[in-house]
Parts: C-alpha cells; sequence; structure tokens
C-alpha cells in the first residue's frame, strides 16, 4: 500500500485503512432506475435549467456540447438527465434546496470539464453516478450542508484537474472516491468537521499518478479521531 510521504498528509499515514478496494473494473452498465426513452442527439452550446420550462431542450438528447448547469431549481430528483451520457463542459449542479437524489445521472459516463456539486442543502447521499469513469476537469463538492455519505462514484479512476471537498458540515465519509488512480492538480480535502479521516486516507493511497502527493495537498480541519 502506498504511503503519503510528503507536505500536510505526512501525519496521517494510512496505518488501519483495511485493503483498497479500489478494483479500476469498467463502470456498470446503468440500472434503468429513470424509465425513459432516450434518443441520440448532441445538444450544442450551453444549457441552463433553472425551472420545469427549460426540460424540453433535452428530448431526445444523449449529449451536451457546452456547459450544463442546473441552478436553484426546486426538484427533488435529476430524473431528466437520465438520457445524458456526457457533458462536454463544465457540469454544475448549485443550490437546489429541495434535491434528494442524484441517481438520474446514472448513464453519465463522461464530464469534458469540471464537475461542481455546491450548496445542495437536502441531500444526504451523493450515489447512483456509477457509470461515471472520467472528469476532464476537477471534482468540487462543496457546502452540502447535510451530505453525509459519498458513495456512488466508485468507477471515476480519472480527475484531470482538483479534487475539492470541502466545507460539508454532515459528511461522514468519501468511501465512493477510492476507485480513483489519476489526480492531475491538487488534492484538497478540508473543512468536512465530521468527516473521519481514514476514508480519506483510503482515498489518497489509492491514487497512483502522480506518484507521491504535492507538497499544497491538504486534509486539514477533518475529523481526525477516525
Amino acid at each position: 500500500m502506498r504511503g503519503w510521504t510528503r507536505g500536510v498528509l505526512a501525519v496521517v499515514l494510512c496505518t488501519a485503512c483495511g485493503d483498497d478496494t479500489g478494483s479500476g473494473e469498467d463502470a456498470p452498465e446503468p440500472s434503468g432506475g429513470t424509465n425513459i426513452e432516450c434518443g441520440s442527439a448532441t445538444l450544442p452550446g450551453h444549457l441552463v435549467i433553472e425551472s420545469e420550462a427549460d426540460l424540453s431542450a433535452l428530448d431526445g438528447v444523449r449529449a451536451v456540447e457546452g456547459e450544463l448547469q442546473v441552478n436553484r431549481t426546486n426538484f427533488t430528483n435529476l430524473d431528466f438527465l437520465g438520457c445524458i451520457e456526457e457533458v462536454g463542459g463544465e457540469l454544475t449542479i448549485f443550490g437546489n434546496t429541495a434535491l434528494i437524489d442524484v441517481s438520474g445521472l446514472d448513464r453519465l459516463r463522461h464530464a469534458g470539464a469540471s464537475l461542481v456539486f455546491s450548496e445542495n442543502t437536502a441531500i444526504t447521499e451523493l450515489s447512483g453516478i456509477g457509470a461515471l469513469t472520467q472528469i476532464d476537469g476537477s471534482l468540487v463538492i462543496q457546502g452540502n450542508a447535510r451530505l453525509q455519505e459519498l458513495s456512488g462514484m466508485a468507477s471515476v479512476h480519472t480527475i484531470g484537474g482538483a479534487l475539492t471537498i470541502r466545507e460539508n458540515d454532515s459528511l461522514l465519509h468519501i468511501d465512493g472516491l477510492r476507485g480513483l488512480r489519476t489526480l492531475g492538480t491538487l488534492f484538497a480535502v478540508t473543512h468536512n468537521p465530521s468527516l473521519c479521516i481514514s476514508s480519506v486516507n483510503q482515498v489518497g493511497v489509492g491514487i497512483t499518478n502522480p506518484a507521491e502527493p504535492g507538497d499544497n495537498w491538504s486534509t486539514r480541519a477533518n475529523d481526525n479521531s477516525c
């Protein structure tokens, strides 16, 4: 098992994490939980979804060429994204205070820029994104007040930019990222007061590219008691 031997992470060596179960296996097929008929079209440009009136733009769409934003809606789920397999630009899910289920993303395989999941204050578990294997930009999970578990991204093996998980006050574990092998820039899992440091370490020791943590990587202000 690879040790973390440089920078701020030297003080949290993973000595009792158990086996590294990140398998790097092929992504599972979607569960079919979103029972909708899918087309094959690619939507040019960007799409911002802020109300039900915006959803018709997704009819027959399999991929979005540019950015896709779901911002400040009252939706409880993302089932309307159930056919989307690829987003070429940034995928942002922000400020959706009623959102409790993201399993509508179960067909998403590739994000061509960053994936940002921020200030969705009702959701308790981030799961159901099992087909996603690669994020070309950064993965940002921030300010989701009730989020307790990050369990549904086990097939993600590559993040081209940074991994930033911060200020999620109720977050207990990030075990769903244990399949991560390649990280482009920064590992910053900080200021999650309930997040068990052993879970953070289990993700960190699985990263093989780069071979050693960067000097600026940080796991500050998590729960170091477990």
